[in-house]
């Protein structure tokens, strides 16, 4: 909410300096998000103070700490009685609705002073008409919402009811007219809608400049209602933020007799017989008790019973204490408090920021000694240590984004990837998709480092994703949730695998550098964790290069994906020169996995006997295979195969790679282990090499 200091000095005394007035608010709960230097202030409300969206309202809560007086501005007096315009009441949606007639005074529209404008100046609402003037001050001085329609242009009675199957409407403000939701509480004539209640007037029953007569509405709507209208449309307007918080029902009169009196004061409209009335609310007169010694030793300090009848008293609260027991506080709830005070810790929140929080005693529990870290929080702190070691900074990217980002990825529609929970009536078109994957996120980070001319980046983040799911009836009633959360730690980099040195020759930060990290991850943490075969139906398949990818594998189970990031992907980003490569793991499965114990096993007093094998690999082979192949089929003794070099070469004119492995056999103490039995078990895992999976697929011993 926008307003001004100098505006609010009229409802009640306030600090000199802007600065304690900015700590006097905060202190109340009012946050001020922005204090310029001539007065303007822009508040962050609380959700369920719809009172404190108007000046009448903050000065209340202001007086309550300063004790000071509260000044309202004047109001017409309205007599209730025949109506001007015939009124019919069809639900009980609307609590209260009256209405009331006025009529120009000659040919002038009227003007409201500077003084009387300064609230909407504030807010940053122009002045468009006095009589529409008037009903916007209506709302921000006393947090009473208000409407006016041309007279003239009404057919029949005015009916609040709700709308019909087919029925449309044309809002202000917008190109055309609009379908209206089936039960949506709406004010209309014999013909037409003339309004959304509590959200937006229509076009057709309009004020303007040559309006004659004008028709005041000023009415209580369910807030429940007013809020899926509004959602539903799509229109969000300074009434409906009053109007969804919950309005006071005693309030509609007062309102209307503000703009009245605003009105008549420029001599250009007067009333025309009563105002009208339908809808019968009663005050419940809600009553909460609290008792003065549990207060005060909720507080933990002494707190008289005089001392916070007073205070509830400068809140707006009927209270009196008991003279029986001189404890018992029974306090009269305020009609505009209907909606949020119920308990009596309630009126507790009250008393706190009425005395300060800053003024009570601070106490911390006497506790022997701090929870220690789970075991997750362990792992993702040695995580984080181990990541940061080879240069990767955490970054916190928003938990949405927009269409546009998922555009430059260049997938078609029905592509997993494109699937999203969007929100309704998004601020900004940017943040209107719930993040589904990070991977854009991700390849727009190194997008802009490279508009800075930085293309050395290294960022890792723990995050969530957000998956849409079918909604369906819970046993309570409810609907379950629209989508469903996965925790991933994601890492991008780009660049060389180290900051360039003297003297230093740095290799890029490719697949094989982030193979390196998910090793040394393996290592650190005691788990079971491999590169294997990149699977084709994942949902970065198509986004990652379709031969520089890999799936991650924990215990064999795939938990994540490694891989460069795909070259029309990168130009669709606007990314040059650069090849980033991207890796994603699932964040639960890699802090629940349990490590294995590292055991301990005396050497041996004999030598072990290493051995080489070179094999020929076709294109799309991987070497693991292989090398899997050979431990599967190799005996005891085998404790080690390892790659140790490649040499890539035509072979008939087919791209062939040979690669060298070399592997260790090495025997318990005491058992000696002879060349016959090491070439015996080398010629083993040739014939299981040829003759099995790798063997189908090309690879052959290069003799």
């Amino acid at each position: 909410m926008k307003i001004h200091v100098d505006v609010l000095r009229r409802y009640t005394a306030l600090p000199d300096s802007l600065r304690q007035v900015r700590l006097l608010l905060d202190d109340l709960g009012l946050e001020v998000k922005r204090l310029n230097v001539d007065g303007h202030l822009t508040l962050e409300l609380l959700a369920n103070r719809g009172d404190h969206h108007c000046y009448e309202g903050l000065a209340r809560e202001i007086t309550g700490r300063t004790g000071e007086a509260l000044t309202t501005p004047p109001v017409a007096s309205l007599t209730v009685g025949e109506p001007p315009w015939p009124l019919r009441l069809e639900t009980d949606l609307c609590l209260v609705y009256t209405a009331t007639l006025l009529e120009r005074v000659g040919e002038a529209a009227g003007q409201l002073d500077e003084a009387q404008l300064a609230p909407l100046r504030a807010a940053g609402l122009a002045s468009v008409l006095a009589p529409v003037d008037a009903t916007n001050l209506s709302n921000l001085e006393l947090g009473q919402p208000t409407h006016v329609f041309d007279a003239d242009t009404l057919v029949g009675a005015v009916t609040i009811r709700l709308s019909r199957p087919g029925e449309r409407a044309w809002p202000l403000f917008t190109a055309e007219p609009v379908a209206v939701p089936e039960g949506t509480l709406v004010i209309a004539d014999d013909v037409k809608i003339l309004a959304i209640a509590g959200v937006i007037g229509c076009e057709e029953s309009k004020t303007t400049a040559s309006t004659r007569r004008i028709l005041l509405e000023s009415a209580t709507f369910d807030p429940v209602k007013v809020r899926i209208a509004s959602r539903a449309l799509g229109i969000h307007t300074d009434s409906t933020a009053r109007f969804e918080r919950g309005s006071d029902p005693a309030r509609p009169l007062i309102g209307a007799g503000r703009v009245v009196q605003l009105l008549e004061g420029t001599g250009a409209w007067r009333r025309v017989g009563d105002t009208g009335q339908v809808g019968a609310w009663v005050n419940p007169e809600r009553v909460v008790s609290l008792s003065v010694a549990a207060a005060g030793r909720f507080f933990g300090m002494p707190l008289p019973g005089e001392q916070v009848v007073e205070i509830l008293g400068r809140l707006g609260y009927i209270a009196h204490l008991s003279p029986d027991d001189g404890d018992t506080v029974t306090a009269y709830v305020p009609t505009w408090r209907l909606w949020d005070v119920e308990y009596a810790d309630d009126l507790y929140e009250d008393l706190a920021r009425s005395i300060g929080y800053n003024n009570t005693p601070v106490a911390l529990p006497p506790v022997d000694m701090g929870a220690l870290p789970s075991a997750a929080e362990t792992r993702r702190h040695q995580i984080d240590g181990l990541l940061q070691s080879f240069g990767f900074y955490e970054v916190f990217t928003d938990g949405f984004y927009g269409r546009a980002l998922i555009e430059n990825l260049g997938l078609p529609e029905a592509h997993p990837l494109r699937a999203h929970v969007q929100t309704e009536n998004a601020l900004d078109r940017a943040y209107s998709l719930l993040k589904a994957s990070c991977f854009p996120q991700a390849v727009e980070l190194v997008a802009l480092n490279q508009r800075v001319k930085n293309e050395q980046v290294k960022a890792y983040e723990w995050t969530r994703t957000f998956h849409p799911a079918p909604q369906h009836k819970l046993p309570s009633g409810r609907l379950s949730a629209p989508c469903t959360e996965r925790r991933v730690l994601w890492c991008v980099a780009s660049g060389t695998d180290r900051p360039r040195a003297w003297l230093d020759k740095s290799r890029p930060a490719d697949l094989f550098f982030l193979k390196g990290v998910v090793e040394e991850l393996a290592v650190a943490l005691g788990l079971n964790l491999q590169l294997g075969p990149a699977q084709a139906s994942a949902p970065l398949a198509d986004v990652l290069h379709p031969a520089r990818q890999a799936s991650v594998l924990l215990n064999g189970a795939v938990i994540g994906v490694v891989g460069e990031v795909h070259p029309s992907v990168l130009k669709g980003f606007k990314v040059r020169k650069l090849r980033p490569v991207y890796l994603e793991l699932d964040e639960d499965a890699l802090l629940a996995a349990p490590s294995q114990a590292v055991g301990f096993e005396e050497p041996s007093e004999l030598h072990p006997i290493d051995r080489s094998l070179a094999f020929s690999l076709p294109p799309k082979v991987e070497a693991g295979l292989v090398s899997e192949t050979l431990r599967a089929a190799g005996p005891p003794s085998l404790i080690r195969v390892s790659v140790v070099d490649l040499f890539e070469h035509d072979d008939g004119g087919v791209p062939t790679r040979t690669f060298t492995y070399a592997l260790t056999f090495q025997t318990t103490k005491g058992q000696a282990l002879s060349a016959d039995e090491v070439n015996a078990a080398c010629e083993a895992m040739i014939a299981a090499v040829e003759s099995g999976e790798p063997g189908a697929r090309g690879v052959r011993l290069r003799r």
